[in-house]
């Protein structure tokens, strides 16, 4: 994070990465014309539901009366966890409506419309391994990960609300850490170095705020690195993580935390969009 833009956003540097976790988008031909929406957790059922906002963004753009889509919303992602759920979907619907519509947008397109729609949609509709700033619009393909494991592990009961996490930012944490070493370790495909950026604990601007606003999971990662785990947060949390190239250990890590009572997810990372 480098600091408050005058338009009210921030200014990102992220390196970011698309798993293999995931919602199912079904997109089938309806009798009206024009869209209608389902959705597996009907707390998320609204207009307002970014699916549907991409589905009005590509209508207003094309400025076409488009034939009858039927689009169901199949939940796995944990909503309101720092994953950037909403925002893969809005990216997948983007891409699926586009070819359901036969609207034939160009992928420049698709960015400009997903970056109106929100600041993770940009690097969604890349995929893979990736260096997003600006507020999310520019997005940097870097070199993909080495196959590695990721365990997700989300302390239960404990919500972080984005808009007051980046409200609670202190001029001094922007530009801490310096993103430098991880990306020369991405860039380099340095498995080494890549542990040892996780390793000194220190990976995320908006740690800064989630741990002093919550305690409890300051000793979870505390009590974690004491065991020789190197937990990090996912962008505004509550979700931590665990990156290793070891099965063996991503395995032992999910099992210990699902004893618990934590719900984990054992994924691994995926390659982005092909030019």
């Amino acid at each position: 994070m480098l600091g408050r833009r005058g338009d009210g956003y921030h200014d990102l540097q992220s390196i970011m990465q698309t798993i293999t976790l995931h919602d199912t988008l079904v997109i089938e031909p309806a009798p009206e014309r024009g869209w209608r929406f389902f959705c597996s957790e009907p707390a998320l059922q609204n207009h307002d539901n970014l699916v549907c906002r991409a589905a009005r963004a590509l209508q207003e753009y094309s400025g076409q009366d488009m034939p009858g889509a039927a689009i169901s919303l199949y939940k796995a992602i944990p909503a309101e966890a720092g994953l950037a759920g909403g925002s893969s979907d809005a990216a997948a619907a983007l891409k699926g409506l586009n070819l359901f519509w036969d609207l034939n947008l160009s992928f420049p397109e698709l960015l400009k419309i997903g970056a109106a729609l929100g600041s993770d949609i940009p690097f969604c509709l890349h995929g893979g391994t990736a260096l997003v700033e600006g507020r999310g619009e520019k997005v940097t393909a870097l070199p993909s990960l080495p196959g590695c494991w990721v365990v997700l592990f989300i302390p239960p009961g404990l919500g972080c609300s984005t808009a007051e996490v980046y409200g609670a930012l202190k001029k001094e944490w922007f530009g801490r850490p310096s993103l430098d070493p991880l990306i020369e370790a991405v860039q380099s495909g340095d498995g080494d170095m890549l542990d040892c950026w996780f390793e000194r604990g220190d990976t995320n601007t908006l740690e800064y705020p989630v741990l002093n606003a919550h305690w409890s999971l300051e000793q979870l990662k505390a009590r974690l690195r004491s065991s020789s785990l190197a937990p990090a947060l996912s962008g505004s949390g509550p979700t931590l993580f665990i990156l290793t190239k070891e099965y063996g250990l991503a395995r032992s890590a999910a099992t210990a935390l699902t004893r618990e009572g934590y719900p984990v997810y054992l994924c691994r990372t995926t390659s982005g969009r092909k030019e």
